[in-house]
């Protein structure tokens, strides 16, 4: 069973989410259950920079319009585990960014990703051979679309990690594309007078997946389906929700390289000598027995941020310290910024993303906040739980199917859950984690349900090929 993986971003080469981290590690525990996984990346400037050892593999040559555009293909040598390749093109990927520069989209990004996509099909057609093609988000489905209406015949299987991206670009698009004008109908692309990519990847995938079951079946209503919930309802039968795991040899709080103490359920208190070194790193004179809270996130309306920033100075008024990690929205940033100033001897905002950095906050975290409007799946939840920092989280999406509120009396949960998106709800759950702080063991039973929960890619990837093999046999 041959499986290839398309996509715009994956670990360990190229990271601007949490779509990098499951591109790059389910791949890897497919091959564990013996199916032959491809990996397909575009050739970026930040991967070229890595000076990776590469072997050139050919040329592929796309003529649309009479304009003939030129890829090479390489592959890493060095990745052992499975095979990736780059599709080369400096025209298009010899950029500072991925996507953006200055939070501003490369305006040509349909046409980046649309001729990456039908490079990459041609590559599989004569090299690769694969039984099944494995997209993900609207970058990569074009590949749906021209696997359609170029006849490549290929299986398909469209994962969504975020519906709220989908890629929404001028109808005169479809000319660049070599793609026909027909497509422009609201039975196919067409979507408020422009063309929707992520639309023509739901309609032409032989299945879709969703990055948790809460979330497959909140894209089918309108409060969560972005326009989409129709055309996903009528595809509802072949939607399937599968929770993303986290890897657990990388995020290890036994092995972890970046941390100062290593740990396990065990030796929960080294947490503490990590909590100590980041406050020296940082410069900070936090007093080391009061509970840390942390966010690592983007600073978006979806992650919450205007809740946080309601509640702030009620939150400062609690005993507690509070680090962000995290780039984003310029206004939120520039208000955080503001609160950091206000509010020195609690709160610290570190404006950048630090791969490093976020594991010794973890490490070092008691609790950690996840208040989003809506979250597909998350995964910072679970490397929390992982590292012993209790999550307080909105009860929505992949939260919900991940974080459940501790209850006393039946000796279970590994967090705290508020569920109406409110700021006064959220500080209420913050109430009840810093009441819980005080209570040593009922706080040590909550860390040790969360560190033995089981959130790994073993179970998942188990899903994945059970679907493969169902599509397959179809």
């Amino acid at each position: 069973m041959k499986i290839t993986f398309v996509v715009s971003e994956a670990v360990p080469y190229i990271k601007t989410g949490g779509l990098a981290d499951v591109a790059g590690s389910l791949p890897k525990y497919l091959k564990r259950l013996g199916v032959d996984v491809t990996l397909i990346l575009p050739f970026y400037k930040a991967i070229k920079e890595k000076n990776l050892n590469l072997e050139y593999i050919n040329n592929i040559n796309i003529n649309i319009n009479d304009k003939i555009y030129d890829f090479k293909v390489y592959i890493d040598k060095e990745n052992f585990i499975f095979d990736t390749y780059f599709i080369e093109n400096d025209q298009f990927f010899l950029r500072d960014g991925i996507y953006n520069e200055n939070n501003i989209d490369y305006k040509d990004n349909y046409l980046r990703f649309g001729l990456f996509s039908l490079a990459s099909l041609k590559f599989i057609k004569d090299y690769v051979k694969s039984d099944i093609i494995h997209t993900h988000d609207w970058q990569a489905s074009f590949i749906q679309i021209y696997n359609k209406i170029f006849n490549f015949n290929f299986k398909t299987i469209l994962t969504i990690h975020n519906l709220a991206y989908q890629g929404i670009f001028e109808k005169e698009s479809l000319f660049e594309l070599g793609l026909p004008e027909n497509l422009f109908s609201i039975d196919f692309l067409e979507f408020y007078g422009k063309i929707n990519i992520l639309k023509g990847g739901i309609l032409f995938s032989d299945l879709i997946t969703t990055v948790s079951p809460t979330y497959s079946k909140e894209i089918q209503k309108e409060e969560f389906g972005f326009g989409l919930d129709g055309i996903l309802r009528l595809k509802r039968d072949k939607i399937f929700g599968i929770l993303n795991g986290i890897d657990y040899e990388f995020w290890n709080p036994e092995t972890d390289k970046y941390i100062y103490a290593n740990y396990n359920s065990l030796s929960i208190e080294n947490k503490k000598i990590n909590k100590l070194n980041l406050y020296k790193n940082l410069n900070l004179n936090f007093n080391i027995d009061l509970p840390l809270y942390t966010m690592i996130t983007r600073i978006t309306d979806q992650k919450g941020v205007d809740l946080l920033i309601n509640i702030f100075d009620d939150l400062m008024k609690l005993d507690l310290y509070l680090i962000i990690l995290g780039v984003g929205d310029k206004e939120y940033e520039k208000k955080l910024f503001e609160l950091s100033s206000l509010y020195k001897d609690k709160f610290l905002f570190l404006n950048k993303f630090d791969e490093p950095l976020s594991h010794l906050l973890y490490a070092s975290s008691d609790f950690f906040l996840m208040p989003s409007k809506f979250e597909p799946c998350g995964l910072s939840q679970m490397i929390s739980l992982r590292y012993g920092a209790v999550p307080i989280v909105r009860g929505i999406g992949g939260l919900k199917d991940t974080i459940i509120e501790f209850n006393e009396r039946v000796n279970c949960g590994n967090g705290f859950v508020f569920y109406e998106y409110d700021e006064y709800e959220f500080l209420n759950a913050i109430k009840r984690a810093q009441k819980t702080y005080n209570q040593k063991d009922k706080l040590l039973k909550i860390i040790k349900i969360g560190m033995n929960s089981d959130y790994s890619w073993e179970s998942s990837s188990l899903e994945y090929k059970n679907l493969y093999e169902n599509l397959i046999l179809k």
